[in-house]
Order: structure tokens, then C-alpha cells, then sequence
């Protein structure tokens, strides 16, 4: 699985389906070191041979990335996480338990929704986990108390699981990773749309990140705080005391800590603005490695938004363009979306460049789109073929072979095609000679 072994793989794969490197204009893979490595990685490996291979590091695997970060930061939230996967584990590990779970939902009257696992490779299981939760919160009460009467073996980690969930932290702690992973999740979405762009990501990005910072304030935050307390309330959960003040170690400087007056103030405090600041900070920081001098120059001459000389000259000089066709191009271009009240927008341009079927007319920026479009800013809707074999190659099919195995993926994978059976059993049957079967079908 090394970088040389995987580029070689690729690059015989490629040739096998008459592609050629050279003809290569962008590359996205997850953030392994034998893809992404700085000196032997496979896309400095492709790059080598075609410096036009632009290499994007999936933007759906960074968002991934910084929500595993926050959840792991922040020791309340990684608490919470751990009792939710509790939860999972210990009301689905028997069926026993599990059966006591649906009859208490039928009781209730509540949905029947199942628990959700946690997973760091899965990107939506956090939010899903949540929401599982918080619907069937008086579900899950009710059947961990009816454990813990009842189960003489298991009564003590029921109870246990329930003196965590029946606490206000975990209950603060579920409220606001809800609010926050809302948001991401949308944008994890729409990194997996095989049609995402690199004008697309940046602006969806950018509104996530002001929409978590318009969190980040007192006025927000008493907002958040007065809902939870209130599903406290209801849930007969009381609130915490102010846990007691510490002295600062003199190694650290010495003296009294921080004074927190109220409970209130030392939630804001320890998660609810530490779990804000990482995550927008992380965002931030993470998303600026696909921040690529190209994609933006790119970009600026597509939506005509800043375009500068500089941005021409960048993109002419690496696609081999002649500048003055190229602003020629540009310009009348512009004056065309002026006159037809065109915004200075990627997406509107582009569909009115469409419309009007400039692709014969305006030849440098025709190339130059699908440059634009063709590079990639996901390799999750690829990955996804990966995750088809688990269900494909179960016990029942331990001995199929490679060329069957295929096969079935292929079908899998390309399921939103139609199949025409009677054209297939037609064929299956005019083989049946070829094949030396003597049952004939009809």
C-alpha cells in the first residue's frame, strides 16, 4: 500500500482504459500519506510525470477530520459520545434488551427508530446518533430503569447509564453538538455531490463558518441555554452546582482561578465556546491547505470577480493560453452577461454560457470551464463502491470468484441504470449450445 506500489496500479489502470496521464487535470484522494505524501505520495508521484494534475485533498475527509477533532478536544463532549455509543452497545448487543426498547416505544407511542452506532469513518453517524437519542430519550429512561429492576446481571450498568444520561451536562453537551454537526452535516453533503465545485464548496463554507460564528455571543448562547434548560425541566434533570475553585498550580504561575458566579457562566465558559472556537478554527485552518493559487485565478476569470491581470496571466501561462485572445474572450463575454443583467456569479454564468451554446464562439473559455468543472473536491461518491462489497461478498459467497465479484459490484454500483431482463434471458437462452445446456427457456 505504499505510494509507489498505488501509483503504478493507477497509472496501469488508466492506460489499460485508453486514458493517458498527460491528459490529466486533477487528482483528490483522503489525507493517507502514500496519496497525499509531500515526496513519494501518489499525487506527487502523477504530478512528476504531468505537473498539470492538480492534486485536491478531499474537502468531505477535512470536514470529517475537524469534527473528529472537536469531539475529541473537549472532554465533556468526548463523554457524551462515549455514553452514546454506550447506549448503542449495551441495549443492541442483546436482543433480549432490545425487544424491552420496542415494546417501551410502543407503550409511548414513539417511532419505532433504532439507535445509531458511532464510527469516525462514517461522516453523518454523529448527528444520526444524536438525534436517535434525543427522540427516544424517555424510551431509553424508561427501558434502562426496567433493566435495572428486573436484570440481576445487568442492573448495575443500567443504572450506571442512567445516572449519566439523567445528568444536565449530557443532556447540554447532546443539545449543542446537535446545533453545530446540523450544520456541518449540510456541508458534508454537499462535498459528497459529484457535481461540487470549487465555487460551490467555497461559498457553502463560508456561510457554515458565519453561521457557527453567529453562535459564538452571549445573546446566542442565552438563547441555547434557556432551551436546554427547559428539556431539563421537563425531564425532571436538575441543574448542577458550580463545581468547587481551584487553586492554579505554582508551577503554572500560582493563584486563585477564575471566579465563576453562576452555573450558567461556567458552561459558556469550559464547552460551549471552546467547542465553537475549535470547530471554526479548524475549518479554517484545515480548509486553507486546497486554498490553490490556480483554482482561485481560476475562479476570479470564470465569475469575472476581481479578475486582475495577475489571475489571466496565471491561467494562460499554465493551460498554454494566448492572453490577448483570452481577455478578447473575457470581455466580451462580460459585456454579453451585462446586457442579459448577468450576475457576477460562477454557477449563473456558467448556465447562461450554456444557453447561449458559446462553446464554438469563445473556444479559450470553453476550455477553460471544463478545466474548472473536471477537477475534483471529493472522492467520497468513488468510495462508495468500496463500501458495496461488505454487502456483496457476505459468508453465503465466500468462494466467488474475481471476475463474478466484479460483476455484481458493477451492478450494484450502477444501479440507477434500467435492466431489461427479457433482453438478457434472450440472450442467456441463444447460448445455452455455446454453453452445452440442454434446457431450453421460453
Amino acid at each position: 500500500m505504499d505510494g509507489e506500489t498505488l501509483s503504478y496500479l493507477l497509472k496501469n489502470t488508466l492506460q489499460g482504459l485508453g486514458l493517458k496521464i498527460e491528459n490529466m487535470r486533477g487528482q483528490c484522494y483522503d489525507g493517507a500519506a502514500s496519496m497525499r505524501g509531500s515526496y513519494s505520495g501518489v499525487a506527487k508521484r502523477i504530478q512528476d510525470e504531468n505537473k498539470l494534475a492538480l492534486h485536491v485533498h478531499c474537502y468531505a475527509h477535512i470536514l470529517n477530520l475537524c469534527v473528529v477533532d472537536v469531539c475529541g478536544k473537549v472532554a465533556p463532549i468526548r463523554n457524551m459520545f462515549g455514553t452514546l455509543n454506550k447506549i448503542y452497545t449495551f441495549i443492541g448487543a442483546s436482543s433480549k434488551r432490545n425487544s424491552v426498547f420496542e415494546k417501551v416505544q410502543k407503550e409511548l407511542n414513539v417511532s419505532n427508530s433504532t439507535l445509531k452506532s458511532l464510527s469516525d469513518t462514517r461522516w453523518s453517524c454523529r448527528i444520526e446518533s444524536i438525534r436517535s437519542v434525543l427522540t427516544n430519550f424517555n424510551s431509553i429512561i424508561s427501558t434502562l430503569e426496567h433493566i435495572n429492576e428486573t436484570d440481576s446481571i445487568h442492573g448495575s450498568d443500567a443504572s450506571s447509564l442512567l445516572k449519566n444520561i439523567q445528568d444536565f451536562e449530557f443532556i447540554f453537551c447532546l443539545k449543542l453538538m446537535k446545533q453545530v454537526l446540523q450544520l456541518t452535516n449540510s456541508l458534508s453533503i454537499h462535498f459528497q455531490k459529484k457535481n461540487a465545485n470549487y465555487s460551490s464548496v467555497g461559498i457553502l463554507t463560508n456561510a457554515t463558518l458565519l453561521e457557527l460564528e453567529s453562535l459564538r455571543n452571549d445573546d446566542s448562547y442565552k438563547l441555547f441555554w434557556t432551551k436546554t434548560e427547559q428539556f431539563a425541566t421537563k425531564e425532571d434533570i436538575r441543574l448542577p452546582d458550580i463545581p468547587r475553585k481551584r487553586k492554579i498550580p505554582s508551577r503554572f504561575g500560582g493563584g486563585e482561578a477564575t471566579t465563576i458566579n453562576n452555573i450558567s457562566s461556567y458552561f459558556k465558559v469550559s464547552i460551549y465556546f471552546p467547542v465553537l472556537d475549535i470547530i471554526i478554527n479548524d475549518i479554517k485552518t484545515k480548509f486553507e491547505e486546497n486554498n490553490i493559487t490556480i483554482l482561485n485565478a481560476l475562479q476570479c476569470c470564470l465569475s469575472n470577480k476581481n479578475c486582475s491581470n495577475e489571475n489571466i496571466f496565471e491561467v494562460c501561462n499554465t493551460y498554454d493560453i494566448i492572453i490577448d485572445d483570452f481577455k478578447a474572450e473575457l470581455k466580451l463575454f462580460s459585456k454579453m452577461c451585462l446586457s442579459s443583467d448577468i450576475s457576477e456569479n460562477f454557477e449563473n454564468r456558467l448556465n447562461f454560457f450554456l444557453s447561449k451554446d458559446l462553446m464554438g464562439s469563445f473556444e479559450n473559455m470553453y476550455k477553460i470551464f471544463k478545466i474548472y468543472l473536471s477537477i475534483p473536491m471529493s472522492s467520497a461518491s468513488s468510495e462508495r463502491s468500496f463500501s458495496s462489497l461488505r454487502r456483496l461478498k457476505t459468508f453465503t459467497r465466500n468462494t466467488i470468484g474475481q471476475e463474478r465479484l466484479c460483476n455484481i459490484a458493477i451492478l450494484n454500483i450502477e444501479k440507477m441504470y434500467p435492466i431489461n431482463f427479457d433482453k438478457i434471458i434472450d440472450q442467456f437462452s441463444a447460448e445455452s449450445t455455446q454453453r452445452g445446456r440442454r434446457l431450453q427457456l421460453i
